[in-house]
């Protein structure tokens, strides 16, 4: 079969779509998502799937939503020899078209569900299904591996390719002998039919016999229970007659020791009520004794209390003295320290003065320095200013100079030189143009002169002769170089405003002496003005000082010490000097080393008071602390004083009030004559307890309960015997009347006759067993080697992708089972999810290949695949699918077209939304 096109209208979300493919070779669809790539498989199953009439909710599925029109599809399509062209429209106007054209050319046509039916019967004659389920993969269906075994195309092309027969003469056996094993047999080896219901009587036969068997040894069993229950009840019987005559025994005992234990019991009542009053008369004496120690404790402590009560208020009066006169001396100390700040504020003033006045002095000195200075800067800044010479003017005239002196001595060394002298009496002019030097017009007697003629000279005698000298065309060319160079230097001198070399130099020197100078000098000023304008500074302290200083206020004396500091002597050290004679120097009006040494030590007893003042502060709070420690154990002193004689109080009014009811004698007489009764109490219960234990009273009733006990259990037990020994003789009854005997032959014959039948079905069944499972085997070998066209052509394609070392195992239904690259064999499962989609393209391409030259062929199609393979994969894919189209028709549908841009020789078609 051959695609050659699809064509689509209303289906789904495409309104009007057709799709043609390369009936050989690859075509890849590209398109967005629900742009209706998968539409296109979904149609092609559809048209030959369902009738125009059909009501399927697949039908329902595919017609757009919200529009009454009819879903149409057209594919042309070649099969079996014959071009079909099918149109099928559902739902709204449906319509069913089937037009053949023969492989001899005569064309038929059909309608309806003729057309439907015609359609329907060629496809499956000339398509497997299997195959072509195979070879068509949906949407997310590329990891499923194919197990194509029971593809009929697939396994004529690997019968053909092998040369191993699958079918043919042998087939009646094969199905004769799997006929005769399915008769006895599961497909899986379990019993079944006949056999499996013979096995099930021999067991429920077995089980019958077994039962009846059971029965018969179960009535034996019940014949010797029933002889060992009658033996088991008599002696049982016997040994409670025998019990219950000592229970009689027992009782009769009991009867007379209760006599005694009543008597026991009533000394025992008197002992308790004598024992209870000399313990009320205990508990008198240890009240009266407990009240004579309070009241002696509480009168003891009563006077201790009052003893401390008068010390802590004595010890609180002393702390409240020496908190008044700690806080005096510390009124003393505070007006002390209030003086020292006075004088400290004083000299800080002077001192303040004496600086400002020398800073004054000290700028007013820097500001002549300025003065200085600037006058400095400005006159080397005018020296600087007139000079216009500077090292690179200096070089250019040096150069210039150097250029003239080369171009004089080029022109020497080119040009003739004249001499000429007179000699007699007339007299010699010269003239001329481009002469060097200085020419005289006419020569005195015996003068002569010599001449560079570097133009024209003419000497004459006038009157007599005239002679011209003409230098040559080298000569101009040196004279004008000579002259170009004499301009060049007497520009430059003009320039710099000097009449020679030497007067630049001289320039030059000045001008850097001035550079140093100015340079000096501006130092200086940023020096004197690093702190800013003298002038300002001058400003504020002459402001601050006034146009005339004042005189100096005289330092005051401190004045001695008040008369009532002598009540803070206690809490001074004798190392303090606080207090005595501090006399500050008067300093002179200005000496600021003085005044600075006044201040220090004004601040020296200021820092003293401070001290002191602490000291004071510190010796306040301790006496408060104190104080206030000693009145609260005063209050606490005065409370535990009137407690303990509100407690001595009670506890004597309580010793009168007990007194009152019961003197102190009378007491002590009362717990004597209790103490008296008690003991005659207990010797009277002695001597009776000795008489219960050599009666053994206390003893005998436990014996009777016991006693009774074994006889409640003995009476149990032959109840119980007695029940036991009427079941089993009931049961034996009825199994007389059952005829278990007969029943027992019977299930015996039974089992005889079914496990006879059985075992005739069970060599008929293994002869069975033995027969397919040889056949079968043979049959493996056979497939084995069928199936090896199909491995091998899967390897020749892998190897293309993975490299020499890819290797794969079939299964029994044709599928890859395991794959082995580099050596490491793995089944399919292990494998990532890449290799298991390329794996299965490769399985589907080769099964393509065996059967493309056969009538079954089918296309290749891939619904978006390549999802998990990486860009080296991709490459090597791409090139495999494209050698898959070299024999037969692959169709590709995908939203990723970059996935095959390596695909060799792909047909691209784009679907547009």
């Amino acid at each position: 079969m051959r695609l050659h096109s699809l064509a689509l209208r209303n289906f789904r979300g495409v309104r009007d779509r057709s799709v043609r493919f390369r009936a050989l070779g690859t075509t890849v669809v590209v398109g967005d998502n629900e742009v209706g790539k998968s539409s296109l498989v979904e149609a092609f199953g559809l048209i030959f799937d369902l009738p125009d009439d059909s009501k399927s909710t697949r039908i329902r599925d595919i017609q757009p939503v919200g529009q009454d029109v009819g879903p149409e599809v057209t594919v042309e399509l070649s099969l079996g020899g014959r071009e079909l062209t099918y149109t099928k429209r559902w739902l709204k106007n449906r319509s069913t078209e089937l037009s053949v054209v023969e492989a001899d050319g005569r064309r038929r046509s059909w309608a309806g569900r003729e057309a439907h039916n015609e359609a329907e019967r060629l496809f499956h004659e000339n398509v497997d299904s299997v195959l072509w389920q195979t070879l068509m993969v949906s949407q997310g269906q590329s990891l499923v591996l194919p197990a194509p075994a029971d593809a009929e195309p697939l396994i004529t092309a690997v019968t053909a390719e092998s040369g191993t027969p699958v079918d043919g003469a042998s087939m009646p056996l094969v199905t004769a002998v799997e006929h005769e094993y399915l008769r006895y047999w599961t497909p899986r080896g379990r019993p079944t039919g006949d056999f499996a219901k013979s096995a099930k009587a021999v067991d429920a036969a077995e089980l019958a016999y077994k039962q009846a068997l059971q029965a018969m040894d179960e009535v034996q069993s019940d014949i010797r229970r029933a002889e060992r229950l009658n033996l088991d009840l008599a002696d049982v019987t016997t040994r409670l007659t025998e019990h219950l005559a000592g229970v009689e025994e027992l009782r009769e005992r009991k009867q007379a020791t209760d006599e005694i234990l009543l008597r026991r019991d009533s000394v025992k009542s008197r002992a308790e009520t004598a024992r209870a009053r000399l313990e009320n008369h205990t508990r008198t004496r240890l009240e009266r004794e407990r009240l004579l120690d309070e009241v002696e404790r509480f009168t003891k402590f009563d006077a201790d209390l009052a003893a401390r009560r008068a010390d802590a208020e004595l010890a609180a009066k002393t702390a409240a003295e020496t908190v008044h006169a700690a806080e005096a001396a510390l009124a003393e100390v505070v007006e002390l320290k209030d003086q020292r700040r006075t004088e400290v504020q004083e000299a800080e003033r002077r001192v303040s003065a004496l600086m400002d006045r020398a800073e004054l002095d000290r700028l007013l000195g820097q500001q002549n320095e300025l003065a200085e200075v600037r006058a400095r800067i400005a006159a080397a800044g005018t020296v600087l200013d007139r000079i216009k010479v500077d090292d690179a003017m200096v070089a250019a005239i040096e150069e210039a100079r150097a250029a003239v002196v080369e171009a004089r001595a080029a022109l020497a060394a080119g040009v003739p030189e004249v001499t000429v002298r007179r000699l007699g009496a007339e007299p010699v002019e010269l003239s001329g143009k481009g002469l060097e030097g200085t020419v005289p017009s006419e020569l005195g007697f015996d003068e002569s002169a010599g001449i560079l003629v570097s133009g024209e000279l003419v000497v004459g005698v006038p009157g007599q002769v005239e002679v011209t000298v003409r230098a040559g065309g080298e000569a101009a060319t040196l004279r004008s170089r000579l002259d170009a160079a004499v301009r060049r230097e007497k520009d430059l001198l003009k320039r710099a405003g000097v009449k020679d070399v030497a007067a630049a130099r001289e320039l030059l020197r000045k001008a850097a002496t001035a550079a140093a100078e100015l340079n000096e000098a501006r130092r200086t000023e940023k020096s004197l003005t690093a702190g800013g304008d003298p002038g300002e500074r001058i400003a504020v302290l002459t402001a601050r000082l006034g146009p005339d200083e004042p005189e100096e206020s005289a330092e005051k004396e401190p004045e001695g010490v008040p008369g009532q500091m002598s009540l803070f002597e206690e809490f001074v050290s004798p190392h303090d000097t606080l207090f005595d004679d501090f006399e500050v120097p008067e300093p002179a009006a200005d000496d600021l080393t003085a005044a600075q040494r006044v201040l220090d030590l004004a601040r020296d007893g200021l820092a003293e008071a401070e001290r002191l003042l602490k000291d004071a502060e510190f010796a306040v709070e301790q006496a408060r602390k104190a104080a206030d420690e000693d009145r609260s154990e005063a209050q606490n002193a005065r409370a535990r004083s009137e407690l303990a004689g509100e407690r001595l109080a009670a506890a004597v009014e309580a010793l009168e009030s007990a007194r009152s009811v019961l003197d102190d004698d009378a007491v002590e007489a009362a717990e004597a004559e209790a103490t008296a009764e008690v003991e005659a109490v207990l010797e009277e219960l002695t001597a009776v307890q000795a008489q219960a234990d050599e009666a053994g009273a206390d003893r005998i009733a436990d014996e009777l309960a016991h006693a009774l006990a074994v006889a409640k259990r003995l009476q149990d037990e032959r109840d119980r015997l007695r029940d036991a020994l009427r079941t089993t003789e009931g049961r034996l009854e009825q199994s007389g009347r059952d005829g278990l005997a007969t029943r027992r032959d019977l299930a015996e014959l039974e089992l005889a006759a079914v496990r006879a039948e059985h075992d005739s079905l069970l060599r008929r069944a293994e002869a069975a067993r033995r027969v397919h499972e040889t056949l079968s085997r043979h049959r493996a070998e056979a497939q084995t080697k069928y199936s090896e066209p199909l491995q091998s052509r899967i390897e020749a394609l892998g190897r293309s992708v993975y490299g020499p070392s890819f290797r794969v195992w079939l299964d029994d239904d044709l599928a890859v089972a395991e794959r082995e690259l580099d050596g490491v064999r793995l089944p399919v499962e292990a494998l990532s999810t890449g290799a298991q989609e390329q794996l299965a393209i490769i399985t589907r391409l080769a099964i393509s290949h065996l059967v493309s030259t056969g009538e079954g062929s089918v296309p290749v199609i891939f619904d978006d695949a390549l999802g998990w393979s990486d860009k080296a994969r991709l490459r090597d894919m791409g090139a495999l699918l494209g050698r898959a189209g070299d024999h037969g028709q692959v169709i590709v549908l995908t939203c990723m077209p970059d996935r095959y841009e390596y695909v060799p020789k792909a047909t691209f078609i784009t679907l547009d939304g």
